[in-house]
């Protein structure tokens, strides 16, 4: 029974969360393993295995976490958001100063899963981590009813169209247009890297490149100029 104890531990999926989270702000994503995580917590990997069907599951878990600063974000920046513009140009700028700042998170949580995953894990995330509710979004909980990374975006489209700021055909063209302008801006982050001094710079060219497209497609700005960065 004692060996038993100290095989398993006691240990929970949140313990095991919690301490790849602190290896990867530590030493990065590539010093998590099954082993080391065993042997740092004292426990057996047949213990991990219980919760986790993989590293990469763990690793996704695990990088959840990083999606709390681009809340913090979003938090502040909607106090200043004063139409659906703002709040449309205001969302990809968030998101995009975050995931240039951790490509490799954000990969791994939009891009390398199937993105049906995202809204069930958040969920499970934050029974795990209570703590971290109050770091709640009402933007990023719409985006979240959504599987697909394109029909996240088109539902913001979708309060330009109720607005009035946008038709709907045109509102098609701006998602498809700014999804795959994202995509391209990104697969460059991942394969180049990026330097924290120049993430600035690249996230202004972003949103520089998407108000281009706004104001080629919008039917009233609704007095949208340029967004406050």
């Amino acid at each position: 029974m004692e060996e038993r104890k100290k095989y398993f531990k006691g240990l929970t999926r949140r313990d095991y969360i919690a301490k790849a989270n602190e290896i990867i702000h530590r030493e990065g994503i590539e010093a998590v393993t099954i082993r080391r995580i065993a042997k740092e917590m004292g426990c057996s990997t047949a213990s991990l295995y219980r919760y986790f069907d993989s590293r990469d599951e763990l690793l996704y878990y695990a990088e959840l976490g990083e999606m709390n600063d681009y809340i913090r974000r979003l938090n502040a920046a909607e106090k200043h958001w004063r139409n659906v513009w703002d709040i449309y140009v205001g969302v990809w700028y968030c998101y995009s100063m975050e995931a240039f700042r951790k490509p490799e998170a954000y990969n791994l949580l939009f891009f390398a899963n199937n993105n049906t995953k995202l809204r069930v894990s958040i969920r499970e995330y934050y029974q795990m981590f209570p703590e971290n509710l109050e770091l709640s979004n009402r933007v990023f909980h719409e985006m979240l009813q959504t599987a697909d990374f394109m029909g996240r975006d088109f539902e913001m489209c979708r309060k330009c169209i109720r607005s009035n700021a946008i038709g709907y055909e045109n509102a098609v063209s701006l998602n498809r247009m700014v999804c795959l302008l994202f995509k391209g801006y990104f697969k460059t982050v991942c394969d180049d890297g990026i330097k924290e001094e120049e993430v600035n710079a690249r996230v202004r060219q972003f949103i520089r490149d998407i108000e281009d497209l706004v104001r080629m497609l919008a039917k009233d700005l609704k007095g949208y100029k340029a967004y406050q960065i």
